[in-house]
């Protein structure tokens, strides 16, 4: 009789255990048998003998927990949700277990009242696992969730303490809060609270290590459980109602990350299973707490980075200036001191020049570091590319080491745009002074250099502008670095601002920049911009 090896069963006298089992059934069933559905009628009761049953639970996702042990009950859920099952049974392995039918468990009470008891508190045990179980996986895959969502970590904590105080199965007051640890200090600071009584919100702000109940987790590693409102409590103020607390520690390996504070009522009982269920919340909080401090530290040592790279770079710019705006100033004085005014002309030029140097460089470094929105209105998008050209003409008409033809490919049919045209300059001048820097810094003897500026309309709701040059021409290493802060290929005549604050600009307009290059051919720049940027109709 098996029966009597179940630990339930042991130490009954052989004759009501004979009768025990005649009101059992003892039921063999096949690997994947389904004993009951969820929303079925409850009728059965099972005590498993052997094998493996797998019950699951159906509440949003699908949570699966498996009994093995002989001595485990299952079925019966009616005292959870009248009289339907709760869950569906399905046998993982061939199974062996006692059938115990809903109507005759009266039977086996009136035969033996600590059986029948010891049956009904068993299931009520398993019964209760797996709701803990059950609870705990959701708050944990809620709060995996919470942690990937971009939120401060006071939001996260607030949802936390929160999800916690939902739980109706543990035995707390809605009032609770979470502190963490600062710069590495030994000080809580509360980060997030539940209906907490002003006088312990402002007290309890800051707390010291080992200053009261949570001070005193902080301090220990360890969870303080206190029942009472006793001489313990150093923090407390007239009118305190009583209660007790239940303070756990987030620990990261050796290291106090924080405390979660709960309360409980006056009385209730250190309950293990509480114990374990907030264990597991603290340590899933600890290493969400610890990635998102090891991701801001990430940030601030790439902000420091790049702080570093701009303060570098602005030097090597200034200087890049500087130089030759002190040589334009020795050949000023130069001229003052001889009377020689061609000197003087040659001297103010250069220094002139440097100026415009530095006027450029701060309304790059303005629109570079500043988000704002452009200011549109409509015009013609080859009146302000024919401006470009212009003064690109007039420059090289003054120098006469440059021999470079700019040509005009105008879409006479493009209509207008409404864009910034003081943006859209600034990008095509831009671009179209890198298009005549790579024809200069060209050393093919053969060629006839020209820069080539290209207007068409792309359908209705587009306008392509396009700069392409025959000089120098780019390999890939070069190409990839182009919008890289303060990466020039004109040496001390470049910021390597530019080519940045043309793709914000077009960015800005929600626009595209598209490069193309062939190392000894040349390069090819193309704008595809929005003919209306601002998404307002503006009128004909």
């Amino acid at each position: 009789m098996i029966i009597k090896e179940i630990d339930l069963f042991k130490g009954i006298d052989l004759e009501v255990l004979n009768k025990i089992a005649d009101i059992c059934s003892e039921e063999n069933y096949t690997k994947d048998t389904v004993l009951f559905n969820k929303g079925d009628d409850a009728e059965r009761l099972y005590i498993l003998e052997e094998g493996t049953v797998k019950l699951i639970i159906q509440n949003g996702g699908t949570i699966s927990n498996s009994l093995t042990e002989p001595g485990d009950i299952f079925g019966w859920s009616c005292m959870a949700e009248f009289g339907r099952y709760t869950s569906s049974g399905i046998c993982a392995t061939d199974v062996k277990a006692m059938m115990i039918e809903r109507n005759k468990l009266n039977n086996i009470f009136d035969l033996h009242p600590d059986i029948g008891l010891k049956i009904v508190r068993r299931f009520a045990g398993v019964f209760s696992k797996r709701i803990s179980n059950y609870d705990r996986e959701t708050v944990i895959n809620k709060l995996l969730r919470y942690s990937l969502e971009d939120m401060p970590i006071e939001t996260l904590l607030e949802r936390t303490l929160q999800l916690i105080l939902s739980i109706p199965w543990l035995a707390l007051k809605k009032q609770g809060c979470i502190f963490l640890v600062e710069d590495d200090s030994k000080m809580l600071t509360m980060k997030a609270q539940s209906r907490l009584a002003e006088p312990i919100k402002k007290a309890c702000a800051n707390l010291s290590f080992g200053m009261c109940h949570c001070g005193r987790a902080a301090l220990t590693q360890e969870i303080q459980f206190v029942d009472c409102l006793d001489e313990s409590h150093d923090i407390r103020y007239d009118g305190i109602m009583p209660h007790g607390h239940y303070c756990v520690p987030i620990l990261y390996k050796n290291e106090t990350l924080g405390v979660i504070n709960l309360y409980i009522r006056e009385g209730h009982h250190r309950d293990q299973r509480e114990i374990e269920f907030l264990v597991a919340i603290a340590n899933t909080l600890a290493g969400i707490i610890r990635r998102k401090r090891l991701e801001q530290d990430l940030v601030r040592s790439e902000r420091l980075a790049a702080t570093g790279e701009t303060v570098a770079g602005l030097a090597h710019c200034i200087k890049n200036i500087l130089l030759p705006l002190e040589g334009g100033i020795y050949v000023v004085e130069k001229g003052f001191r001889k009377n020689d005014m061609e000197k003087l002309q040659t001297g103010w030029d250069m220094v002139r020049r440097n100026i415009d140097k530095v006027s450029n460089l701060a309304l790059d470094l303005l629109t570079f570091s500043k988000d704002h929105e452009p200011e549109y209105e409509g015009f013609s998008p080859n009146v302000v590319v024919d401006e470009v050209c212009y003064l690109m003409e007039s420059w090289l008409k003054n120098n006469a080491t440059a021999n470079i033809n700019i040509i005009r490919d105008f879409d006479p049919g493009i209509g207008d745009a409404y864009l910034n045209p003081k943006g859209i300059h600034r990008c095509l001048l831009n671009l179209v002074s890198n298009a005549v820097d790579a024809c200069l810094y060209d050393k093919d003897p053969g060629k006839s250099h020209h820069v080539t500026v290209s207007t068409r309309a792309d359908g209705n709701d587009a306008v392509i502008f396009q700069v392409s040059d025959n000089g120098c021409g780019m390999d890939e290493t070069v190409k990839t670095q182009l919008f890289t802060s303060f990466f020039s290929t004109k040496g001390s005549r470049g910021t390597g601002l530019g080519l940045l604050v043309t793709q914000k600009i077009i960015r800005e307009h929600g626009g595209t920049l598209g490069v193309e290059s062939e190392l000894g051919q040349g390069t090819t720049f193309t704008i595809r911009m929005p003919r209306n940027s601002s998404g307002e109709i503006s009128e004909a």
